[in-house]
């Protein structure tokens, strides 16, 4: 395997850093979008598995994170839609034009696969593997989960952001370093059950994008002990997809994998190797087919 650090130019000139995970004979190209705030190194073993098999992959870093991040986020402009409408789309046509002549799949966790449909161009995608997407309404989460998550929007975010300029969220161990715009409109989008699919946002502070004609096959997986992809985030948020392709769902039970616990980040866990890397890999080689 050759890995390759890359450096992606948005349109409005912010450079994303990057890396390609390039196997001896690609067949087809992997763009993986990372969940919110989360280091790439996350992922690392997952794209390693998937090299192994064939696919080259690129792993990347928001405006605002890791090794994209550019001196102090203290009065950034960065909105939480900028993954969306700004990076996702920028990775998208450097890997389009770079590899033609290979099919580009996409691989996503969490915010990286809610935003797709934000991109202005989704030509040219085969399919879409995601991992924990959904809505994120705090009252359909778990009591315990919820506690933390109001604790952290309405105390320690407002707190942070006003002290400091942005979410000090590294310092508390929680994610990395939050964008103050970035992170209230994530708040706000988790207020409502529909997120950004509410009439106040969609159309209005989001683009309408194109949730509702993909062209392409897109399967989501996610665990059943996922505090956040919870039964109703996921009909409220899958509610407002469409495409002409299948939209096929999977679900995970920790006891069945030998697991005590997936939750919203486990997915990438070695242990789930032969069970959901394996599934993925035959669903990508589908899609890559197709």
């Amino acid at each position: 395997m050759q890995i390759e650090t890359i450096e992606i130019i948005c349109e409005d000139g912010v450079r994303l850093s990057g890396e390609l995970l390039i196997p001896p004979s690609p067949k087809a190209v992997v763009q993986f979008n990372a969940g919110t705030a989360a280091k790439r190194g996350v992922y690392r073993a997952f794209a390693q598995y998937l090299v192994e098999h064939g696919y080259l992959c690129c792993l990347y870093d928001y405006r605002g994170f890791g090794r994209s991040k550019k001196g102090t986020l203290k009065g950034s402009e960065i909105r939480y839609v900028d993954i969306g409408t700004k990076d996702l789309p920028a990775v998208k046509s450097w890997l389009q034009a770079r590899y033609p002549d290979l099919p580009l799949l996409m691989v996503a966790h969490s915010a990286g696969g809610q935003q797709i449909g934000f991109m202005p161009d989704v030509e040219g995608i085969a399919g879409v593997v995601t991992f924990g997407v959904s809505a994120a309404h705090l009252r359909a989460m778990p009591t315990h989960y919820r506690a933390q998550s109001l604790l952290f929007f309405y105390g320690i975010t407002p707190v942070s952001n006003a002290l400091l300029g942005y979410v000090a969220a590294a310092r508390l161990g929680l994610m990395e370093d939050l964008p103050k715009r970035l992170a209230t409109e994530w708040r706000d989008w988790c207020s409502v059950p529909d997120y950004f699919f509410d009439p106040k946002f969609y159309g209005v502070t989001v683009p309408k994008g194109h949730f509702q004609d993909f062209t392409f096959p897109w399967h989501n997986v996610h665990a059943s002990d996922d505090a956040i992809s919870t039964p109703t985030n996921i009909r409220n948020f899958w509610k407002h997809i469409q495409s002409t392709a299948p939209i096929t769902f999977d679900v995970l039970h920790p006891a069945e994998v030998g697991l005590h616990r997936i939750d919203h980040f486990g997915y990438f866990k070695r242990a789930l190797k032969e069970r959901l890397w394996a599934d993925v890999v035959r669903c990508l080689d589908e899609m890559a087919g197709a």
